[in-house]
């Protein structure tokens, strides 16, 4: 089971170990944390969530490392990797406290927490509709001692792109397609542009991106052996709600390239993912659209902050506008902080299909890439675009937020 805010993402080692029965009566409470920078480097930080609440029970960076057993040293190196993989400051040290020195949680570190408890809520509900529905049909489940220390025979690797990492949809339908066919898929979280190149240089078996002019550069150049739409929601464009910008009036006959240019043309902020991520590729797409090549100190490129949420946080702490998809703006707590959506597709001011958002899985193909496993890719794709997949992609988001954060695409 994986939860991720942000490029930090949790695994739930009992879910892998496929235990229905066992989950259905106590809850896997052993996490393991980890982010990954760029896709490429992973640094540990097994307890971060522990040790952040501890903080903000006790005060105290040294007493919250000793109620969980890490070392003092480890425990500041663990949070000082995870505050420059997020680009945001965790905690702060002030003199006096618990036990001398003090250590507090920042705001952010408060909404950080926060968010992590708000989505696993989430996924935690998600996951008990779907052990109901599991137990009885694995013949015969695994144990932890058949799966713990061993390599599965059938698994896959899959480079995600954020937003359904982020949500924790993902993960979920891991889980259900490990349960249905004995096939584990890991993930890594990655943008689009890193998503597909990952997949290019043959170190993944599939691409689960919502980039469409690369997806077709990959499969035209011969690395992609097919490609299946799975799922879609839309991007919007959210600002602060005084929208110094003026595109609160924006119509639909502008649409987005028009709320972009009075952005531009008032010097307002604007927050850029600028990773070459699906949604960086839909921003560039519009600036161009309107004719701009956005310059100067009120375009903020953020490349080093992970995910959409990351990107949504910095743009409330900036006044700024950005562009998301709205699954992310729904997992946020951006309605809360002043932050609102002002362009998009269910606001009625966007033209057809200006802001679509299609996820699609990309398979590699075996020609090119002998090593990857195309027979159980194939299956899962199959699988995602069966009746119990977007069974689940329907219906994932409802019970929190009143609304799916995704649609499913039927072909």
């Amino acid at each position: 089971m994986v939860y991720c805010i942000a490029g930090i993402t949790v695994i739930n080692k009992n879910l892998l170990a496929g235990v229905v029965e066992k989950m259905k009566k106590d809850r896997p409470k052993d996490f393991k944390v980890f982010v990954e920078l760029e896709g490429e480097k992973r640094i540990s930080v097994d307890n971060l969530f522990n040790l952040l609440e501890n903080i903000e029970r006790y005060g105290s960076i040294s007493r919250a490392s000793t109620e969980i057993g890490l070392s003092y040293r480890y425990s500041w190196g663990l949070i000082q990797n995870a505050e420059k993989a997020l680009g945001i400051v965790l905690v702060k040290k002030q003199i006096g406290g618990y036990e001398g020195g003090g250590t507090t949680l920042t705001r952010e570190g408060r909404e950080l927490l926060g968010q992590y408890r708000e989505f696993k809520g989430e996924v935690d509900a998600q996951l008990d509709r779907f052990v109901e529905k599991a137990v009885g049909l694995i013949q015969p489940p695994l144990s932890a001692d058949d799966t713990a220390g061993k390599t599965f025979q059938r698994h896959l690797l899959l480079a995600s792109t954020m937003e359904p990492v982020e949500t924790g949809l993902l993960d979920v339908l891991e889980g259900a397609f490990f349960q249905d066919s004995g096939v584990l898929v890991r993930h890594i979280a990655l943008g689009s542009g890193r998503a597909l190149q990952m997949a290019e240089n043959g170190r993944v078996d599939m691409a689960l991106t919502h980039a469409p002019e690369l997806e077709e550069k990959f499969m035209h150049d011969g690395w992609g052996k097919a490609k299946y739409p799975i799922m879609a929601n839309d991007f919007v464009l959210v600002g602060p709600a005084s929208d110094p910008a003026g595109i609160a009036g924006v119509t639909a006959s502008g649409g987005a390239i028009e709320a972009f240019r009075k952005i531009f043309l008032s010097r307002s902020p604007f927050i850029s993912r600028s990773d070459f991520s699906g949604t960086h590729l839909k921003e560039l797409n519009i600036w161009e659209s309107a004719g701009i090549s956005p310059e100067g100190e009120s375009y903020i490129r953020s490349s080093g902050v992970i995910g959409n949420l990351g990107i949504l946080h910095l743009a409330h702490e900036k006044k700024a506008y950005t562009l998301v998809d709205r699954a992310t703006y729904l997992l946020s707590r951006s309605a809360e902080k002043n932050m609102k959506i002002f362009i998009g597709t269910e606001e009625g001011n966007v033209l057809p299909g200006e802001l679509d958002n299609v996820f699609s899985l990309t398979l590699v193909n075996p020609e090119r890439v002998i090593s990857v496993n195309y027979e159980d890719a194939l299956l899962f794709a199959g699988w995602l675009r069966g009746k119990e997949a977007q069974g689940v992609i329907s219906g994932f988001g409802r019970e929190k937020f009143g609304r799916p954060l995704f649609s499913t695409i039927t072909n």
